[in-house]
């Protein structure tokens, strides 16, 4: 309601008089109320029901009146919901009858001390124990959804009154209301069930540990980006004190992956009661690593860029399509802007799918059966709409899933350069259904490395993509091009023919690079350190994060007495480009490390542990020993299951520069021989492998 004062001394449904305002938030307005049928003081929430439709409020009602099925000493009680006129101009304004609660929430009244903590947080397990026992899911929890009654119960309020994220979006884009709490799957608006809620409880707690939240942004996409990809810092960075048991159990509790997470709220309570029991003044307590209280994962210094983008999608959404092509050096943050247009993809109801290529190469057209291979295998429901004709070129692309479309026919055989037109027309009649479906965005990652048949297919793409609600985002960079290579010509032609937009990322200025280092150090930066670094660095954002890791394992830069400490600059010995600062980082690791790594790179910027196992000499042990040690160093980051990535490009190229040729022919060959037992059907790496092994036969035979 515009003016609450309005609506005060208002009977909704000639039964519930509203007395007086408790509060407002993004949901709606409380007021304290009484119902005149059975005599009770109530709570009574209007429902703000902006942006919702008809469906949205429809639906909000229904949960809400499934949630009075609740009953709970640690749960507010749902007494009624519906809808009522209160004024005709807005016609019915949804509403929901609770108990009345005096008290604050835990937003005004946080819980002070681990004994506090650890009573308020078992009171709210037991609330979720039994919401989700009765297949109920809150979806919102939240410090401000906490009540904290006089005589001290905790009682947990708005279950099932969650907005979607789509939902609270404004015509610009943009996210009204806090996301602060939200889990990965809830943001993306995947399936969920009660670990949603466990992951929004991660981070109250971390919040109550710390003092702070585990992601902050100014931008609530940038905050959504961090809670899909960046890791948490640990709480005891900003905690000395936090029993290490307690630390274990809200990291797991702010797994991206829900799989990860305690299993439910009675498993929580469990460890709760271990925390609570044990004796933390004799704990043996372990240093954090020191990379670890580095912020990672915040855009810093890109807004424009990024709003330009934002702008181009937004466009593309309403059926304009687009390209874009985002250049710069390496390092300078073109995957990182990549990734927070994806989020708003995403987060908008759109669907994003990202080939990368990589410098080793790989199979013809390998960026694009990469988008084919996760559209198909993540089930996207246009892919049940595609034509055989269609469908039968996309799987010659993915040959490893012909075993899943039994009943598609391949297509017949043409004159190769009618097949490839052939295949192009159909990868356009993909996308367009796909558009169909979803605003889609397509990210050629790296583009300068692609083979010559994905470029054709790009540069086929571009010219017809202003048909759709389709938008392509390509990266490039522009170090690496040259007259001879395939993608510098595609370029000019792109270029020529006014098919894309361009962001062009620089580095960094004085400003900016104060900012990312006040950002990772958490903490205001020092006119010398700044200096320093961004006098060797010349503002290039990875090689700012690479100097500061180098710089900490090499001992010079060092946390002590609440702050980060480092001798006068003129003291420093800071690394010379990125590659040495890399290649200074890898060479602190054991030898043993170093070659379980450099088989990694092989395998290329992503990899599996079964597949790494099966191509090495060494045991397990020794193989998880190196990827904890590479790990604890941010070599390497873990993204589902028992696979990893790299933390960027240049890390494994690195590791592979290094390698002498014949070295690096036999560790081909066992990844080659690896892949074969393990995945005989993905032609794509075979090919690859083989072919830098030298086998030319053999790589002939997956081609």
């Amino acid at each position: 309601m515009n003016n609450m004062a309005e609506v005060i001394g208002e009977v909704l449904l000639n039964r519930y008089r509203l007395n007086r305002v408790l509060g407002q938030g993004g949901m709606g307005t409380v007021y304290s109320g009484e119902d005149l049928l059975l005599k009770r003081s109530v709570a009574v929430k209007l429902l703000s029901a902006k942006g919702l439709g008809t469906e949205g409020k429809a639906r909000m009602l229904r949960e809400a009146q499934s949630a009075a099925v609740l009953n709970h000493p640690n749960i507010v009680t749902v007494y009624d919901a519906g809808e009522a006129v209160i004024d005709v101009r807005r016609g019915k304004t949804p509403f929901v009858v609770m108990e009345l609660v005096e008290g604050q929430n835990l937003a005004e009244k946080p819980p002070e001390g681990l004994d506090q903590i650890l009573g308020t947080t078992s009171q709210l397990c037991l609330a979720l124990a039994h919401a989700h026992k009765n297949k109920i899911i809150h979806r919102d929890l939240k410090p401000e959804n906490v009540l904290l009654t006089e005589d001290g119960v905790t009682k947990l309020v708005d279950f099932g009154l969650a907005r979607s994220v789509s939902s609270q979006l404004t015509t610009e884009g943009t996210i009204v209301g806090t996301l602060s709490y939200m889990a990965p799957e809830l943001a993306l608006g995947q399936p969920f069930d009660g670990r949603a809620d466990l992951y929004s409880l991660g981070v109250i707690l971390y919040q109550w540990a710390t003092g702070q939240l585990p992601f902050t942004a100014d931008d609530p996409v940038s905050i959504i980006t961090q809670h899909l990809y960046a890791p948490v810092v640990p709480p005891r960075a900003h905690n000395a004190e936090l029993p290490r048991a307690m630390e274990s159990l809200i990291v797991r509790l702010l797994s991206k992956n829900p799989d990860e997470r305690p299993e439910n709220a009675e498993e929580i309570l469990v460890q709760l009661g271990k925390v609570g029991s044990e004796d933390h003044a004799a704990e043996e307590v372990d240093e954090l690593t020191l990379i670890d209280r580095f912020v990672r994962g915040r855009l810093v210094g890109r807004d424009n860029e990024l709003d330009e983008a934002r702008a181009l999608w937004r466009r593309s959404a309403a059926g304009e399509g687009q390209m874009l092509l985002i250049s710069g050096e390496p390092g300078i943050g073109k995957t990182r802007l990549t990734r927070e247009l994806i989020t708003q993809v995403e987060v908008t109801g759109g669907v994003a799918l990202v080939g990368e290529c990589y410098a080793e190469g790989g199979g013809p057209y390998a960026p694009f059966a990469q988008i084919v291979r996760r559209s198909l295998s993540n089930g996207q429901p246009a892919a049940h709409e595609l034509p055989d004709h269609i469908m039968a070129d996309l799987l010659n692309l993915s040959p490893n899933l012909w075993s899943r479309y039994p009943d598609v026919e391949p297509n017949p055989t043409l004159d190769p350069q009618l097949e490839q037109q052939r295949l192009f027309e159909n990868m356009v009649g993909f996308c367009q259904i796909m558009s169909q479906q979803a605003p889609l965005l397509i990210v050629i990652d790296d583009a300068h490395w692609a083979d010559s048949g994905s470029l054709s297919m790009l540069r086929y793409l571009a010219r017809r993509v202003g048909r759709y609600p389709f938008m392509i985002v390509a990266t490039y960079r522009e170090v690496e091009l040259d007259e001879k290579l395939p993608f510098n010509q595609v370029l000019v032609d792109i270029t020529r023919e006014r098919l894309a937009s361009r962001v062009k990322l620089g580095r960094f200025s004085k400003r900016e690079t104060e900012d990312l280092l006040a950002t990772m150090l958490a903490e205001e930066i020092t006119p010398g350190f700044l200096e320093g670094i961004y006098r060797e660095t010349e503002g290039n954002p990875f090689f700012i994060e690479e100097v500061c890791k180098a710089l900490v394992e090499g001992g010079q830069l060092y946390f002590d007495d609440g702050g980060w400490q480092r001798p006068k600059m003129d003291d420093m010995i800071i690394p010379q480009s990125i590659r040495v600062a890399i290649q200074s980082r890898i060479a602190n690791l054991p030898e043993e490390d170093q070659d379980v790594l450099r088989l990694a790179a092989i395998l290329g910027r992503e990899f599996d542990f079964d597949t790494l196992v099966e191509a090495s000499d060494s045991g397990e042990d020794q193989l998880i020993d190196a990827l904890e040690h590479a790990e604890q160093v941010q070599l390497i980051e873990p993204t589902s299951g028992i696979n990893f990535t790299f933390a960027h490009a240049l890390i494994p190229s690195t590791l592979v520069d290094g390698v002498h040729m014949l070295r690096r022919r036999r560790l081909h060959r066992q990844a080659a021989a690896a892949i074969e037992r393990l995945r005989p059907d993905d032609y794509e790496a075979l090919a690859h492998h083989f072919g830098e092994a030298g086998d030319e036969t053999r790589a002939l035979k997956y081609y």
